[in-house]
């Protein structure tokens, strides 16, 4: 009977860095080189056993290919000469289309530059809303109130943006989204409107904040004529 590929080896075959991951024999000259293979779940080595095994699953679920700092170190050393920084970055984008994961580093990047299309200039209140809003991360968002507290009260966090003299121009050198297609999810319409609340949020808590910080500052004043 001749031997048959698993479907993800197959799919792995026709994807950057994925053509050779039957090429390993597993001397774990990847994992030996790791620099943060302490940190990994299974380690290089394991995950290009699980791939011959056909645990997509398994693999795409792990969270090795998230900590992995693309020093190639593994592919300059592997004697099969596997390109496993390139495989790693490839089961990262397999992990997003198959919804094992999300891409955090990108809803951070999109919120940025939506941030910095809007005024020209990093207002750092908006863009954390934006994030924490668009990743639906509410405990993360009320983690940053010990950080930003002390910043608000030294003045370090404005919570009225700066804008460049002419953002309209600025705007006209963002190329506009594409429009959506029948195939758009309905999670993809849904977060449509954060950015609006977003941006409602951060004025409403800026007037919040500011008027707190008058009527402390009044307080105080009102104290020190006594």
């Amino acid at each position: 009977m001749a031997n048959v590929l698993n479907p993800f080896v197959v799919e792995l075959a026709g994807r950057r860095g994925g053509n050779q991951v039957l090429q390993c024999y597993q001397c774990g000259t990847c994992s030996g080189s790791c620099p943060v293979i302490e940190e990994m779940q299974y380690g290089p080595r394991r995950i290009l056993h699980m791939i011959q095994s056909g645990e997509e699953e398994r693999v795409l679920s792990s969270r090795d290919m998230w900590f992995c700092v693309s020093c190639y170190s593994c592919t300059n050393r592997c004697p099969r000469e596997i390109p496993i920084t390139e495989l790693m970055a490839t089961l990262r984008e397999l992990a997003v289309e198959k919804g094992y994961a999300r891409d955090l580093e990108a809803d951070f990047g999109q919120s940025f530059a939506e941030t910095y299309k809007h005024y020209g200039r990093l207002f750092e209140p908006e863009l954390m809303l934006r994030y924490y809003l668009r990743t639906f991360d509410l405990k993360g968002l009320l983690g940053m109130i010990p950080l930003a507290l002390p910043m608000v009260l030294k003045d370090k966090l404005p919570f009225i943006p700066e804008k460049v003299r002419e953002p309209a121009q600025l705007e006209a050198l963002c190329p506009e989204p594409p429009k959506a297609t029948a195939s758009e999810t309905q999670a993809q319409r849904k977060r449509r409107w954060l950015p609006w609340l977003a941006s409602g949020v951060t004025l409403l808590l800026g007037a919040g904040a500011s008027g707190a910080l008058w009527r402390s500052s009044a307080r105080r004043a009102k104290e020190a004529r006594r």
